[in-house]
């Protein structure tokens, strides 16, 4: 099994779970404003979001990103429509604004120079064994993410995606790029990953 399917599959079920959940909320807070419906969906998304534009920039930027990216939805809802997804939308909302934060500082090439770290919990969720085991896999999940900041941007943004849950098409559509090109941007990342683990 590949580094992405088994890192993948650790999410499958409760993303699956969230999908349907979010739309509906997203519609009902479209329709009538309710505020509770998005207060669900900022505890469902703003984590994923956070850490998704952290690995692509820093954390003082992700996070203000993050909350131009809620602004958006506050201010847009109304264009949010039935069978699109709330997720991808939202990654979409993210990341254009993440693009413009870099063209307005000159970092239009984006850069791998400010780059931290994903949180334990993001990244892998480890069943608590033995105090071995946790420290293993620690440094096993250190190299993982050392290894993926070494990414070029596209390829790092393509991958953290996939691990996100999305498919091709909805990465293609977030990221503005051909579906091909997206799949040979996460065989890339992968390739390489894998190439730099091997070495370690």
């Amino acid at each position: 099994m590949s580094i992405g399917a088994s890192l993948q599959s650790l999410f499958q079920g409760k993303r699956e779970k969230a999908l349907g959940v979010s739309e509906r909320l997203m519609l009902q807070y479209s329709a009538k404003g309710d505020e509770a419906s998005l207060a669900a969906l900022f505890d469902l998304h703003s984590i994923k979001l956070f850490y998704f534009l952290k690995v692509l920039s820093d954390s003082t930027i992700a996070e203000d990103i993050c909350q131009r990216t809620w602004i958006k939805v506050i201010e847009h809802r109304h264009l949010f429509k039935s069978g699109d997804n709330f997720q991808a939308w939202l990654f979409t909302i993210g990341r254009r604004a993440l693009i413009d934060e870099f063209r307005k500082n000159a970092k239009l090439e984006y850069s791998n120079e400010a780059v931290e770290t994903f949180p334990p919990s993001e990244l892998v969720k480890y069943v608590q064994s033995s105090v071995e085991d946790d420290v293993a896999k620690g440094l096993e999940k250190d190299l993982f993410k050392a290894c993926l900041e070494q990414l070029p941007y596209k390829q790092k943004e393509a991958l953290s995606l996939q691990l996100e849950g999305f498919n091709l098409l909805q990465i293609a559509s977030i990221c503005g790029a051909q579906k091909e090109t997206v799949k040979t941007r996460i065989r890339y990342a992968k390739d390489s990953l894998k190439t730099m683990l091997e070495k370690l």
